[in-house]
């Protein structure tokens, strides 16, 4: 019961921070304060994961009274690695959902609460032969993988079966294609805008290749790949959240 009501709780705030993103952008820039509640999440599960591995090989191999110790903190390890995949996630995230399916919008759901599940069930299961935290750093990789390769193959065929190419697309310059990307941008000038407006020119551009090259399949297949990478980094976001609300909750009871 307890590893449900994570998972649920993991998906669900997960899933409603981003649709109140959604919901609220239409109408003011501050709809990126429900980003960083999200992205908040993600870093300090993150961070509390890359600092417990750290401190617990530390305590291996360096005297408690060793002046290093205060050095060897792991802060600027841990601070690198949930800053990136911050960055690589959460704007590629919020791209993805303005322009999102009812059904890819399920998909990702049931991404999140599978790789939190299997998360908690892998650690009950290790912690059994495995001391803290190494009960959660060995499942942390093989929850992310396990659930993230089938759902990055169904994401996959979604985005090659619902992607479709513009009339226009096939007579346009390679200016013109990137131009219809802005011209897809949602009508409200912003801050934000602008930072999407890279996303949208990306996928354009991408788009206008594939028609270029239309005689090759394969690269066609490349151009839906970043939907497959966009589903292990879910995976992975969506383990760490449930490391910070399994912290927490412990924390509670």
């Amino acid at each position: 019961m307890r590893n449900l009501s994570i998972s649920l709780a993991t998906s669900l705030l997960s899933g409603l921070l981003l649709y109140l993103w959604r919901l609220s952008y239409a109408f003011s820039d501050l709809a990126v304060l429900w980003l960083l509640l999200l992205a908040a999440m993600i870093f300090l599960g993150n961070w509390s994961l890359v600092i417990d591995h750290w401190l617990a090989e530390r305590a291996i191999v360096l005297k408690p009274e060793s002046w290093l110790s205060r050095w060897l903190s792991g802060r600027i390890l841990a601070f690198f690695s949930s800053t990136l995949l911050v960055g690589a996630l959460v704007p590629f995230l919020a791209w993805q959902v303005l322009n999102m399916s009812a059904a890819e919008a399920a998909i990702l759901l049931g991404l999140v609460y599978s790789s939190a599940w299997l998360f908690l069930w892998a650690r009950g299961g290790v912690g059994g032969h495995f001391m803290p935290p190494f009960d959660r750093i060995l499942t942390l990789g093989s929850s992310a993988w396990l659930v993230g390769l089938p759902f990055a193959i169904v994401l996959f065929l979604v985005s090659w079966r619902t992607t479709s190419v513009p009339l226009s697309m096939l007579d346009a310059t390679f200016s013109e294609a990137v131009q219809s990307g802005f011209d897809a941008l949602p009508e409200r000038p912003g801050w934000i805008a602008e930072v999407l407006a890279f996303c949208y020119a990306v996928k354009a551009a991408k788009l206008w290749l594939v028609v270029q090259l239309r005689d090759y399949p394969l690269v066609a297949l490349v151009f839906n790949l970043d939907a497959a990478l966009f589903g292990f980094l879910v995976a992975r976001a969506g383990v760490v959240v449930t490391n910070f609300i399994d912290t927490h909750y412990d924390r509670e009871a």
